[in-house]
């Protein structure tokens, strides 16, 4: 496995590919059009549209480019995936606008980059063909496409693939698979895939083009050096294959352009062909300058290449990636909180998308949309507390306070009433311990405790924290009898934590009828969990003289490759913890190493001003470490993923990544905690917590409309001094300035 990164930092390299798992890329605009793009070019392609109704373009990841030169017969892919044909050379470019996958095989250069312009709901394909031969070659090009066109549960007997046939279509120059199923939630459920030049020959049935005996690996009209067949199909093998042939003089090159994506009507495919074919070049320039716009306004420059190599655009990326990618209250308050870092307007709608799904007694849903979850959590209000407060202190636009939001079940309020209705929500819901119930899950969707009474402590961690941020917002606003009444009920809270939640050496997980979750006194599994003792620091809650033994609950549960969510794990099923002890140890919630929860602990760390050890926390949390590099785990070395399994069967090895709430919170434990930039109402505050290793760091930030230009130097003293402009500031406050300027900030600390 071999990578590298631009000198920019904006694209990732792969001049081999991973053995174990294919790295990713995530292409996608505010239309609300992603295109998941492999490093050999393959991948699914989605729509999501407001109401988060998703529509499915193609099944099983099927997009591939298959070659053939005319003259031998020789086949091969544009990314040597499906046919594993062998090439003389295999590369990928994955960066913040596009992806290209480049094969040098058999006299032949082909570069294939694909993208997602800045509007509309399609990808474009460039595919470039340079002749390197010394004589004359015709090639033949198969795009390739597979259509699913669903995505959402329907009624039986109504599927897509009974729903919809495909045809070719002499305007659009391609195949449109026309979906007319009258359960559709929106009209956008059509396919297509198109040409710039007309194609010789076409097949809208994949069964033709692969074979009855073939497949995408082994499709036999092509092996077979035969031409495809003009076909079109329902119920199987929807699809569409376009071919084109072309000769090349040596040393000649040519470029082909293609589009897929989703639409209404052919009409609107047409349109959006037209649109692709109008100076694609100039469109994936724009999608590039737009992606790297959004996410280069927050970088920074440490001694850490890994760390910068993440930190500078990816992380960014990802962020926003999860805002569109999911649906869910708790998922996307918290990616709310840290877009507001580098787009808080874009932070701001998210929250308005989340806000609508909360009830008028405060409780919130968790996913909503066509997945709506119907079991009862009992975090996601919590988060839209939190996730408010931040974005006032980002933005200090206070009339958003104000924006009348109407509710799941009707009626409608203001967001400041939201608000005091989730509040009120978790303080008229205590269990007999007097801290709020569990009810199916907390944050922990995995921790199902078989008893409807059962209360969880991470949440009354959590309920101590919003009191705490949503009395200073109401303070701040004049509220001040309401933030007065707020710190009542936390002051409350906080002695009851304090009081029966305390286990002698650390804080328990829940109380339910079967006994306590995350004590000593467990036998199944599970005697520590590291989410109340990280949040107990979070939220303010542990007294000082139990800090220590706080902290050293943390740090006795640190392994090499991070803190597991619970340790030991659950060998076996007890239906009293839930789904988490039916996994296999190890994996994920039961006892994996859990990297949201140690994104959490990053963050405590930095409360404390333990620098090192958040500084060591991250260092696990990335990927591709010597410890347990990609080669092993599999992971992009660019992206968060959410766990390191820790089954011996699949030993620190990921599942996924890119969806996953780790990089909202490494994002936030790197930038508002270990170069410390936090955003409070009255400003941009700067308390670094640098490791000790690191003499200096710089940091790009814009703020309330003007960019700040910080240089950190780690001067050991204990003491910190700030110069804004060359100019003394005296606090750690930095000033709202508003002009539209960049501003030099020396830090000294």
């Amino acid at each position: 496995m071999k990578y590298s990164y631009s000198k920019d930092g904006k694209s990732c390299y792969i001049e081999e590919p991973n053995a174990i798992r294919f790295w990713h890329n995530q292409l996608f605009n505010e239309d609300g059009y992603n295109a998941d793009v492999t490093n050999v070019g393959h991948g699914a392609s989605k729509y999501i549209n407001e109401n988060a109704w998703y529509a499915n373009l193609n099944a099983r990841e099927e997009r591939f480019l298959y070659l053939r030169d005319e003259g031998s017969k020789k086949c091969w892919n544009v990314g040597q995936f499906p046919l594993m044909e062998p090439v003389e050379r295999l590369f990928c470019e994955h960066s913040m606008g596009f992806s290209r996958i480049e094969t040098d095989n058999l006299g032949i250069n082909a570069s294939w980059t694909i993208f997602v312009p800045v509007h509309g709901v399609q990808e474009i394909w460039l595919l470039r063909l340079r002749n390197q031969s010394g004589q004359a070659r015709t090639i033949s090009v198969f795009p390739t496409m597979s259509f699913e066109l669903g995505g959402f549960a329907q009624p039986a007997y109504y599927q897509p693939f009974n729903c919809t046939a495909t045809s070719y279509d002499d305007a659009l120059q391609g195949i449109f698979a026309k979906n007319e199923n009258p359960h559709n939630p929106h009209p956008r459920y059509s396919g297509f895939l198109a040409s710039s030049v007309k194609p010789a020959a076409y097949d809208g049935s994949l069964e033709r083009f692969f074979g009855i005996m073939g497949s995408a690996a082994r499709p036999q009209l092509l092996l077979s050096g035969g031409n495809c067949t003009n076909s079109r199909t329902t119920v199987l093998g929807l699809g569409a294959v376009l071919q084109n042939t072309l000769t090349l003089a040596p040393g000649e090159e040519q470029i082909l352009c293609f589009t897929a994506g989703l639409a209404a009507s052919i009409e609107e495919a047409r349109e959006a062909a037209k649109a692709a074919f109008h100076d694609p070049q100039a469109q994936l320039e724009q999608a590039q300058e737009w992606a790297c716009q959004r996410y280069g306004t927050l970088r920074a420059q440490t001694p850490d290449a890994r760390v910068n190599a993440m930190m500078n655009y990816w992380v960014s990326k990802q962020v926003a990636f999860n805002s569109l990618g999911k649906k869910a209250v708790r998922d996307n308050a918290q990616i709310a909180m840290a877009q507001m870092n580098f787009l808080p307007e874009k932070a701001e709608r998210t929250l308005l998308e989340c806000l609508p799904h909360q009830y008028q007694n405060g409780r919130a849903v968790l996913h909503f949309g066509p997945t709506i979850n119907p079991n009862h959590f009992s975090d996601p209000h919590m988060w839209l507390i939190l996730a408010c407060c931040e974005l006032m202190k980002e933005t200090g636009d206070f009339a958003f306070l104000q924006k009348v939001i109407p509710f799941q079940d009707g009626g409608e309020a203001t967001i400041y009433e939201h608000l005091k209705r989730a509040m009120q929500y978790m303080q008229n819901d205590p269990g007999a311990h007097g801290i709020p119930r569990i009810h199916y899950a907390d944050w922990n969707d995995a921790l199902n405790i078989d008893d409807e009474d059962a209360e969880s402590v991470f949440m009354a961690m959590g309920m101590a924290w919003a009191c705490k941020e949503l009395a200073a917002l109401s303070r701040f606003i004049g509220d001040e009898a309401y933030a007065a009444s707020l710190m009542e009920s936390r002051k409350v809270l906080v002695e009851t934590i304090n009081r029966v939640a305390w286990d002698g050496e650390w804080y328990v997980r829940a109380f339910s009828k079967f006994g306590l979750v995350g004590s000593r006194s467990s036998t199944t599994g599970g005697r520590i969990y590291v989410n109340p003792q990280s949040w107990s620091i979070l939220a303010d809650v542990v007294p000082p003289e139990r800090l220590d033994a706080v902290l050293k609950a943390i740090d006795g549960m640190d392994t090499k490759y991070g803190i597991p969510l619970c340790e030991p794990a659950y060998e076996t099923f007890d239906r009293h913890v839930g789904r988490m002890s039916g996994m296999l140890p190890g994996l994920f919630e039961n006892g994996g190493v859990y990297n949201h929860a140690n994104a959490f602990k990053m963050m405590a760390d930095c409360r404390l001003g333990r620098g090192n050890q958040a500084y060591a926390t991250l260092g696990k949390l990335m990927p591709d470490s010597e410890i347990n590099p990609s080669s092993v785990s599999g992971a992009e070395p660019y992206v968060f993923v959410n766990c390191w399994c820790m089954n011996p069967a699949f030993y620190t090895r990921i599942w996924f990544s890119w969806s996953t709430g780790t990089s909202g919170w490494a994002l936030r434990g790197f930038y508002e905690g270990i170069c410390g930039l936090r955003h409070d109402y009255a400003g941009l505050r700067v308390q670094p917590c640098m490791p000790d290793a690191w003499p200096e760091a710089e940091v790009w930030r814009t703020f309330r409309g003007c960019q700040y230009h910080i240089r950190i130097e780690n001067t050991k003293t204990g003491k910190t001094s700030i110069t804004v402009d060359g100019t003394p500031l005296g606090t750690d406050l930095l000033p709202v300035l508003a002009d539209g300027k960049t501003h030099e900030v020396l830090v000294r600390t």
